[in-house]
């Protein structure tokens, strides 16, 4: 079965829906909020500091226009992508966009009121693990870890169209929630399940730290 990816060009059994609509997009970019290259629009992941700059991620295979500026809200310059991964095994399925430095720093908190505080690897989600994202087009909803393989965890959380990149989360009892992926698709036919790429070893791999 060949997994789709959710960009708009171009997600479980749906376990509830939550609160947040989709992110505002009005002042600093922060995740949750749609983001548009030239030929199609995702989701931005979470956000982070590098050696030289912040960060927005977001899925690999919403890199379709290479050496396009990516915009957000009212066209407004956003940056352009600084590393992409994408292969149709989904574990490989990852970006990050560089901002614009006259920008300033981004917002952590998703959709603006989400704070990060840390994540999780594979090891620190057993099967039944509660699991959020806040996506462009279908805000925020949640369901269920059902497996984790390798870098992907398989959820049973719903998305749609333009939800690609969406930031993946477990809830903490104190009111921040921890990192666990960015949205990449579901199966053919099932809009019920969804794919994210586990965010932990991305951090490393390209020098990362999440903003809280």
């Amino acid at each position: 079965m060949t997994p789709r990816k959710w960009s708009a060009i171009t997600a479980a059994v749906v376990v509830s829906i939550g609160s947040a609509p989709p992110a505002a997009a009005d002042g600093p970019p922060m995740p949750g909020i749609e983001i548009d290259g030239d030929t199609n629009s995702c989701t931005a992941g979470f956000a982070a500091r590098g050696p030289d700059g912040f960060y927005l991620m977001t899925s690999g295979h919403c890199d379709r226009d290479a050496g396009a500026q990516w915009t957000y809200g009212d066209d407004e310059p956003l940056g352009y992508m600084a590393a992409s991964e994408n292969d149709d095994s989904q574990e490989l399925d990852a970006a990050i966009i560089r901002l614009d430095p006259d920008l300033g720093p981004p917002i952590g908190d998703i959709a603006g009121g989400y704070v990060v505080s840390g994540f999780l690897d594979g090891s620190q989600l057993p099967v039944g693990t509660p699991i959020c994202k806040v996506g462009a087009t279908t805000g925020e909803t949640c369901g269920e870890v059902t497996s984790v393989d390798g870098l992907v965890a398989e959820t049973s959380v719903f998305s749609l169209h333009g939800d690609s990149g969406s930031p993946g989360f477990v809830k903490n009892p104190d009111g921040t929630v921890s990192a666990v992926g960015l949205l990449s698709g579901s199966p053919d036919d099932d809009d019920y399940t969804t794919y994210f790429v586990l965010v932990a070893p991305l951090l490393g791999k390209w020098g990362l730290s999440l903003l809280p």
